[in-house]
């Protein structure tokens, strides 16, 4: 039971350091370094469906396989995590924290706003893999894409599943400038995965 309720804990730190990283840093600037809903964007702009209705045809289908596939304990545990951080996305005030650099320069802002952005999400989706769950974003994709292919790293499988998605929205939205810091973005979310999820192997 312990360990359990350590797990939630942890879980739920997860999810108010990704919508810390959505209200704080990402929503002020357009930074959209991959996720559930940049991909949702590219298949709207696609199909032509909302992008809301998009990302729940996109979630809804992982979450239920990657329940099948990953166990009933993974799916539980991200289903708990997809809910909680839309409501602390709700519940967290919406802050542009890097708009002061704006005054310096609009790329000061977006390397600062990218890379503190990217450690929140990285740390968030490094907590989750430690506590065997994940964010309900392309990080459910890469675990079900390691399942069947072991022998590739996870954190190989995202950078090149949310580099697509960076690219594609790119070239979608005509934004290569917002493309170029959002990939620098993912980079950041890479490497604190990495480390985080390292801290976790070695403890």
């Amino acid at each position: 039971m312990k360990s359990i309720i350590k797990d939630y804990v942890w879980i739920t730190i997860a999810a108010a350091l990704t919508a810390l990283a959505v209200n704080f840093f990402f929503s002020s600037t357009g930074l959209a370094p991959g996720g559930i809903t940049g991909l949702s964007i590219v298949c709207s702009s696609i199909i032509g469906i909302e992008v809301s209705t998009m990302s729940l045809c996109i979630s809804i289908p992982l979450l239920i396989l990657s329940t099948i596939v990953l166990g009933k304990s993974f799916g539980i545990k991200t289903l708990y995590i997809t809910i909680a951080s839309p409501i602390f996305m709700k519940i967290f005030p919406t802050i542009a924290v890097t708009a002061p650099l704006r005054q310096i320069h609009p790329i000061l802002e977006l390397v600062a706003a990218g890379a503190l952005g990217g450690i929140l999400v990285g740390a968030a989706i490094g907590i989750a893999l430690n506590h065997d769950c994940a964010t309900g974003g392309t990080d459910v994709i890469a675990l079900l894409i390691q399942h069947v292919l072991k022998f590739l790293k996870l954190s190989i499988i995202l950078l090149l599943l949310d580099g697509s998605v960076v690219i594609a929205s790119g070239i979608i939205t005509n934004s290569v400038f917002i493309s170029i810091f959002s990939f620098l973005s993912l980079m950041v979310i890479i490497q604190t995965i990495n480390f985080v999820t390292k801290k976790k192997l070695t403890a």
